[in-house]
């Protein structure tokens, strides 16, 4: 009970402690959130990518024959109602121009389409050219470009009917005094079928980015790694800031009136060293629960994570027991927290986590970390591996907790003992 007894102490101590909340749970999670807001703030819930509809108010002026078939304004706003595009077009009719280019200006209305009065009869005649307005908000770029791309497919798809009628025109003209004009007309609207039939309709094709298909896109966006990085950088911070009370109490005389009592110097030292593993099971228990509530990251199986858990806690604790058994005083513990923890961080590629071609060099620097490793475990498990590809880098995480741990005990026990 001497044991549990000393762990509450110093658990309760870590958490009355503001800088250790904030190191704890406040600094990974800002650092991850600013860089997730900041990419990743187009792609929804299940990352797929999340774009406004664009708002169309159309006016059509277009004035065809009224024995011909072919209407091109009409086949223009059929195009853009295409089923393929109701999910990022909103399409709308005005009587004239002046009522959309007004409905733009009130921002009632994102653009305005405005069809001219010889629009089909210049997609039927040679050397006729109809220009397509499109009057936009200028505070919009993405969906007025859409829109434009839109329209332009659909012009070039009426140059190849205008190109039909011409050709007709001119065969028909071989050996007739007095060639039949609805022949042009008729070749058009039979391109025009052709153009606007099920296996040519499709002139956007919409995916999302979504990466490997058996993959959940949230789990392997760039939040995910970033999370990962920073949650092992300060897992291994606050387990040297955990061991770092032994120092403390030493100076402020508190450990040797503790040596006074009946328990043992080992078994004060065992109790303190629990405090550390459960204040790093807590801390990495909040944090995985939080980025999955804030960031959507799907971390993996859950026996996945729960190895990928261990194994960093393990490491993280015997490296910071024994990175506070070389301190002799509070001065030194400052400048061995940032920089031995940021060059450790550095080496085992928590700096450069998420980034993309990244040198093969660099992996196997990592490795000569224990962050490294536990860089390696959370990203098998953010790939969604089964429990035994983590086995190994899970041992060895265990493995070098483990020999950390023995050397730190060592150094501590003749130093107090």
């Amino acid at each position: 009970m001497k044991i549990i007894d000393v762990a509450l102490k110093d658990l309760k101590r870590v958490f009355r402690s503001l800088f250790a909340l904030i190191m704890m749970f406040g600094a990974p999670l800002l650092i991850a959130g600013l860089l997730y807001f900041a990419f990743a703030g187009l792609a929804s819930v299940d990352g797929s990518f999340n774009l406004a509809r664009t708002h169309i108010v159309i006016a059509n002026l277009d004035q065809p024959s009224q024995i011909s078939q072919f209407k091109a304004g009409s086949m223009l706003i059929q195009f853009l109602r295409n089923e393929d595009l109701k999910d990022i077009l909103e399409l709308d009719m005005a009587p004239d121009e002046a009522s959309a280019r007004s409905a733009v200006d009130r921002q009632e209305a994102d653009v305005a389409l405005i069809i001219p009065a010889n629009f089909t009869q210049a997609a039927l005649t040679p050397g006729q050219t109809a220009a397509v307005i499109l009057y936009q908000d200028p505070t919009l770029t993405i969906g007025p470009g859409i829109v434009k791309d839109l329209v332009n497919h659909f012009m070039d798809g009426f140059s190849g009917a205008k190109i039909a009628a011409k050709v007709t025109s001119a065969s028909a003209q071989v050996g007739e005094s007095q060639p039949d004009p609805s022949l042009s007309e008729q070749a058009a609207v039979q391109y025009a079928d052709y153009l606007g039939s099920s296996s040519h309709a499709e002139a956007l094709n919409i995916t999302s980015p979504t990466g490997q298909s058996e993959q959940k896109a949230s789990g392997m966006s760039m939040i995910g790694p970033i999370m990962a990085g920073m949650m092992i950088f300060f897992v291994f911070f606050m387990g040297a800031n955990g061991a770092e009370s032994i120092i403390r109490e030493h100076e402020e005389g508190t450990l040797a009136r503790l040596f006074t009592t009946p328990a043992s110097a080992l078994t004060i030292l065992a109790g303190k060293f629990l405090a550390v593993f459960v204040t790093l099971v807590i801390q990495a228990a909040v944090l995985l629960g939080a980025s999955a509530l804030i960031f959507h990251i799907s971390w993996g199986k859950p026996l996945s994570v729960v190895l990928a858990t261990f194994g960093l806690i393990v490491a993280a604790t015997g490296f910071g027991v024994m990175l506070m058994s070389f301190i002799k005083n509070t001065r030194q513990t400052g400048p061995v927290l940032g920089g031995v923890l940021t060059l450790a961080g550095m080496l085992g590629g928590l700096m450069t986590n998420g980034i993309p071609n990244v040198p093969e060099v660099m992996g196997k620097v990592a490795l000569t970390m224990p962050q490294g490793w536990a860089m390696q475990a959370w990203t098998l498990s953010l790939a969604g591996n089964n429990a035994g590809i983590l086995a190994f880098p899970t041992t060895v995480l265990v493995l070098l907790g483990w020999l950390f741990f023995a050397i730190g005990l060592m150094l501590f026990r003749k130093r107090f003992i």
